[in-house]
């Protein structure tokens, strides 16, 4: 199952961050896709599922 990422830009941060958002209405004003050019992916390490690894590593591409 593929989720879609929520990042919120400058301008849509401290709206998102609000706790008092909640009409579904609004969210959906706020929130936005982001162009697809924006955002970089690569396959990680299945090491950055345990919150006890804590390094740069868990970064770094690895071969699909």
């Amino acid at each position: 199952m593929n989720s879609l990422l929520l990042t919120p830009d400058a301008e849509t941060l401290e709206p998102w961050l609000d706790p008092q958002l909640t009409d579904r209405e609004t969210i959906r004003q706020v929130v936005h896709h982001l162009p697809s050019g924006m955002l970089t992916h690569w396959p990680v390490s299945p090491r950055v599922n345990k919150p006890t690894h804590d390094d740069a590593d868990l970064i770094e591409p690895i071969a699909p």
